[in-house]
């Protein structure tokens, strides 16, 4: 095929794309509220964790909660929101111009992974990722999730080859939002160098929390504040088993703690990976990668439906490695069956599970 003819579809899916994204940059968030105190707090020198540590502990108020992530996202919006003060341009829509570039970019990363190696592949990575399940039953974009995904993508792609760049993506994408930390174990199997590795994420990680360590007590706040602080967390959105508990009337799942839970969907995936690289000699890192996610998306007592994106990536690329040469055909099925899955999974979530029991 003509290599212009080729670089046609994958021309137009990036303008849907973004033409469907834009017509959501309007939007405001439920979040956009605890960004904007986070970033006054930042820019008055106050510490933004103090109010997220208090919005925790309010029992009266589950949905009103502080800023509680690494600040990745206040370092990388504060500016914009400077700009949106002094120009009065509605904030959303320039909080929304990178979240759009790294949906962009992930694209633009499926590419690069699947150069030379299967066109139609390619566009059907390109499209469950542009049009997933979630962008295309749920409408809106007030979401930051791609932004990590790119730096995780990015860091799995030099993973294997550059240490030193492997740990300073894979630590940025954590300074976004955390969930790509059960992914820990594949990346010190598989980089080529463990000790540049471990020194590039820490030399992230001191870099980004410099203007918190003023004081032990500043520092304290911002730890407890952006991770320790999600352990006050209850049951929320629509878990998997909780589902099961709730439609099916099985009473087991409710005598393991929440807890139990939590440390089940944190690690369990990890001792998995082991045994499928020491015992059974599995090798490749997307099918390595896929193991946490899977066993996160089983046992995870907080599932919102953001969530249904994480894992893309390594989904894609890890069918996509199973299912070569003569299975080629069962690629395309897996991702057809992503898309069913969670478009059934989210098409009748109308509460979460914390709100409404059926």
């Amino acid at each position: 095929m003509n290599k212009y003819l080729k670089l046609l579809p994958i021309i137009i899916i990036f303008l849907l794309a973004t033409q469907k994204r834009l017509g959501y940059f309007y939007q405001k968030g439920k979040d956009v509220y605890a960004y904007e105190r986070a970033i006054t707090d930042l820019l008055e020198g106050k510490n933004p964790y103090e109010w997220t540590i208090e919005s925790y502990s309010n029992p009266d108020d589950p949905g009103n909660h502080g800023y509680a992530y690494l600040p990745g996202v206040l370092y990388l919006f504060t500016p914009l929101y400077i700009v949106s003060f002094l120009t009065k341009f509605p904030v959303q829509y320039l909080w929304k111009l990178p979240v759009l570039l790294a949906d962009l970019g992930v694209g633009i990363l499926f590419i690069k992974a699947f150069k030379k190696k299967n066109y139609f592949g390619l566009l059907a990575a390109l499209l469950v990722w542009f049009f997933n399940p979630y962008s295309y039953f749920r409408s809106g974009y007030t979401y930051t999730e791609p932004i990590t995904i790119f730096f995780m993508f990015l860091s799995l792609i030099y993973l294997e080859k550059d240490s030193v760049l492997t740990g300073t993506f894979y630590s940025l994408s954590i300074v976004f939002k955390t969930f790509p930390y059960i992914l820990l174990p594949v990346y010190l199997l598989k980089t080529k160098n463990w000790r540049k590795f471990i020194a590039a994420c820490l030399i992230v990680g001191i870099f980004v929390s410099l203007p918190f360590m003023r004081s032990v007590d500043f520092f304290a706040d911002y730890i407890k504040g952006s991770i320790l602080v999600h352990s006050n967390r209850f049951v929320q959105g629509r878990p998997l088993l909780w589902y099961i508990r709730y439609y099916y009337s099985i009473e087991f799942f409710e005598l393991i703690s929440f807890k139990t839970y939590t440390l089940l969907a944190s690690f369990s995936g990890w001792f998995v990976v082991l045994a499928l690289y020491f015992y059974f000699k599995v090798r490749d890192k997307y099918i390595l990668s896929l193991i946490p996610f899977l066993s996160f998306y089983l046992f995870t007592p907080v599932f919102n439906r953001t969530y249904v994106m994480w894992f893309i990536p390594v989904f894609v690329l890890s069918m996509h490695k199973i299912f070569s040469g003569k299975y080629r055909f069962m690629y395309f099925l897996s991702l057809a069956l992503y898309f069913c899955f969670f478009g059934w999974y989210l098409v009748q979530w109308r509460d979460g599970f914390h709100i409404w029991h059926p």
